[in-house]
């Protein structure tokens, strides 16, 4: 039924998962052209609060035009979903007949987690899915709001993860997992350190192994938040040093449109991949981040019910000092030294 709604249920006797199930204030499900359960072939999951929520949404958009053949289910855990504009929701699943599940979210729950002014809490949302999802599904595709599709998935519906928790893409090279083994203490991650912004998950074993269990216990550890560079990134790979394998960099090829701003940097860009992750403070969905680089983002979203949703302005004295930047980089002078000055303003009155 369309925008039908219910509050979680609670009948499960797992404390842990209670704990997770209390944090769900609603489900709506979203589900114009009636798709059975027996119908859908990929379940995939996002988390996303207010400033992510319009990547979140041409994040689903792009995954289902790239994949016309495949029948989702799409999951969004916020603790924004009044934000959403629900009709335009119904009309993505009309249009791709697919199912939409929301679920808001208790943002109490995630209080105690660490935070800084690039990561919300909402970066933890990620944690909860797969404890929730297992209930019914035995694998689901985990995807950061800041990754757009512009290919087909379909060989990842054949993966065999076995008793692997997830299956990621590595971050950087083996010098890199030397770095973070040693700064977050664990030789295990000389082996391979990934980033957790596209995850297939085997959601058997992740209930199995105990994960959320594993990470919570992490982060008691107060003595771990100083090594903390990622934080929920980090503390995925500290819990699945041993749990995991890994895929073809294509399903999650990462470029930040700051390196624009940099020409040797600016070579990095590769758009011969399915999964591009706009990573950094700059997202695609940003007034000052509309480049070449990101026309994956731009044409998803042309051709999304969110073509005439505005680009987001500023909200923060760390956006305005990238805003200005880039706008003078792209030659916009009259905008840019607006920005500019307004972010002097900004610096000068001490706003965040």
């Amino acid at each position: 039924m369309e925008g039908e709604a219910m509050t979680a249920e609670t009948t499960h006797t797992h404390p842990l998962l209670q704990t997770c199930e209390r944090a769900i204030k609603q489900r709506t499900t979203l589900n114009p052209c009636g798709v059975e359960d027996s119908d859908i072939q990929l379940d995939v999951g996002w988390g996303a609060d207010g400033d992510f929520l319009l990547g979140c949404e041409i994040s689903m958009a792009s995954l289902a035009a790239s994949n016309s053949g495949i029948r989702f289910h799409f999951h969004l855990f916020s603790n924004d979903t009044s934000q959403l504009d629900q009709q335009k929701l119904i009309e993505l699943a009309r249009q791709h007949e697919l199912r939409i599940t929301l679920y808001t979210l208790d943002n109490d729950y995630f209080a105690q987690l660490p935070t800084n002014r690039l990561w919300s809490s909402a970066i933890y949302y990620r944690f909860m899915m797969p404890e929730v999802l297992s209930l019914s599904i035995s694998k689901m595709l985990y995807l950061d709001a800041d990754v757009v599709c512009q290919g087909d998935v379909t060989e990842l519906l054949e993966v065999d993860l076995q008793d692997n928790v997830v299956a990621v893409v590595p971050e950087r090279d083996a010098t890199w997992w030397q770095h973070q083994a040693e700064a977050l203490d664990c030789k295990a991650l000389e082996q391979g350190y990934f980033n957790s912004g596209v995850m297939l998950i085997n959601l058997d074993a992740w209930r199995k192994e105990a994960v959320l269990t594993h990470i919570l216990r992490l982060v008691a550890d107060q003595s771990l938040h100083a090594k903390l560079t990622f934080y929920d990134q980090d503390l995925l790979n500290l819990a699945l040093a041993d749990k995991k394998m890994f895929l073809n960099s294509v399903y999650n090829t990462q470029y930040s449109l700051n390196y624009e701003l940099n020409s040797a940097k600016r070579k990095q860009f590769n758009p011969n991949c399915i999964f591009m992750h706009f990573i950094g403070p700059t997202k695609p969905w940003h007034l000052w981040g509309q480049y070449p680089s990101s026309q994956a983002f731009q044409q998803a979203k042309r051709h999304s019910p969110w073509k005439d949703e505005p680009l987001q302005l500023p909200a923060s004295t760390y956006q305005y000092r990238y805003c200005y930047k880039h706008l003078i980089y792209q030659k916009k002078f009259l905008k840019g030294y607006e920005y500019f000055f307004r972010y002097l303003l900004r610096k000068l009155l001490s706003r965040r």
